[in-house]
């Protein structure tokens, strides 16, 4: 009988540093969604106002902080994600003798 081997493919664990950036990564997702979605709900509200200023200025201010959050946003992703993915724990490669029945 030929000698059968059976392979396990598995990560190691990330390290501290890792599952550090690995949370950041996720919270800083989270942060400029929860930074959007405040935005709208602080500015409708002044965007109907009876004063043209007024809702011409939180138009613009809505505008300019939505531009900032989608400019910010797209390049903090690929930074953290770039950083998240060669945090991974190393590959590994087990190899064991398939058991004779």
């Amino acid at each position: 009988m030929s000698g059968q081997r059976v392979t396990f493919v598995a990560r190691a664990p990330r390290s501290v540093f890792g599952r550090i950036c690995k949370w950041t990564f996720v919270g800083f997702n989270l942060l400029m969604l929860v930074l959007l979605l405040t935005n709208c709900a602080v500015v409708i509200p002044y965007l109907g106002s009876e004063d043209p200023d007024v809702a011409m200025g939180a138009g613009l201010f809505g505008a300019m902080l939505a531009a900032g959050i989608w400019m910010a946003w797209p390049v903090g992703a690929v930074v953290l994600g770039v950083l998240t993915l060669l945090t991974r724990g190393r590959r590994l490669t087990l190899e064991q003798d398939v058991p004779r029945s």
